[in-house]
Parts: structure tokens; C-alpha cells; sequence
């Protein structure tokens, strides 16, 4: 992978320890990251997607990873009307443009239900923006409650070392 030309510039950067260990701040950056491209339902492979952004980013990756799996086989079906929903609803109350090749009209897969394609589109998006701006006040409020489990800092995630108390002499 080094002597590619693709993959040289990215080698180093995979192989940094301070992507795989969690700290709050890459932890917040890669679920952002991971629940932003969760949202995009058509995009196959999100994780490889998420990850790449991850790693160009230098946030952590397995968090972004993970974090796409949010939509699965079971949750996008879900997924997809209430972007639909979302999309039409943002659509009609504040009239937001789309495009006119994306108005089209359709059944929703594997179902009966009638779906626009600008509605989705734009629905998606706006989770997709919602998602990610929800993952930093969920990584921080659970690192107030765990925070031995997040540090603080990238330097402490990769030493493991905690920091020393001051000793007080009276």
C-alpha cells in the first residue's frame, strides 16, 4: 500500500495510534462523522465511507464505523419515511427549492407507500446535518457521567496515563 499512489498519502495516517484511541474530542468528530453518513440510506458501503472521512479528518474510526450501523436492514425502512416525512414537511412550511429533475414521484420499496424523490433527498440531508450535530452533546454528557472511560485529551488516550494529584502538605 506505501508504493501506491492512492494509498501512500493515507498509509501513515491509518497506522497513527491517536485514530484508534478514544478521546473526547475524536470520539465526538468520528460519531459526527458516522451518524451524518448513517443517514445516507442509498450510499452503499457507509462504513468504508465514514471511515475514509475519518481518517482524512484524524478523528477516531472505529466510532465512526460503528456509528453507521445506526441504520441497518431493520431501521431503513423507518429511516427513509421519516426523511421523507421531514423532507416534504420542510418543503411545504418553509418552501425550500429543489430541483425540478428530483420531483419525481414513486412507491417506496418494498412497500405501498407513495414517496418524493426531493422530499427524501432533502430529508436526508437534514438528518444527516441533526444526526452529526446531536453526537457532540451525547459524547460529552456520557463522558460527565463515565469520565474515566473518555479522557479529556489525545495525549492522555495514548499513554493511558492519568494525570497525578498534587499532594497538599499542611
Amino acid at each position: 500500500m506505501r508504493k501506491n499512489r492512492f494509498f501512500s498519502s493515507m498509509v501513515h495516517r491509518i497506522r497513527n495510534r491517536r485514530l484508534w484511541k478514544p478521546c473526547r474530542a475524536t470520539v465526538s468528530h468520528g460519531l459526527a462523522i458516522g451518524m451524518f453518513f448513517a443517514m445516507m440510506l442509498p450510499l452503499p458501503f457507509q462504513s468504508f465511507v465514514a471511515a475514509f472521512f475519518a481518517i482524512r479528518s484524524r478523528v477516531n474510526v472505529p466510532f465512526a464505523m460503528l456509528a453507521v450501523w445506526i441504520s441497518n436492514p431493520l431501521t431503513n425502512v423507518p429511516l427513509a419515511l421519516m426523511q421523507e416525512q421531514l423532507g416534504g414537511f420542510m418543503r411545504h412550511s418553509m418552501h425550500v427549492p429543489m430541483p425540478s429533475f428530483l420531483d419525481v414521484s414513486g412507491t417506496f420499496p418494498y412497500t405501498d407507500i407513495q414517496c418524493n424523490a426531493a422530499n427524501f433527498v432533502l430529508g436526508m440531508l437534514v438528518s444527516g446535518v441533526l444526526a452529526s450535530m446531536l453526537a457532540y452533546p451525547l459524547v460529552h454528557l456520557i463522558s460527565l457521567w463515565l469520565p474515566h472511560h473518555l479522557p479529556a485529551k489525545r495525549d492522555d488516550a495514548i499513554r493511558g496515563v492519568k494525570k497525578p494529584v498534587s499532594d497538599v502538605t499542611a
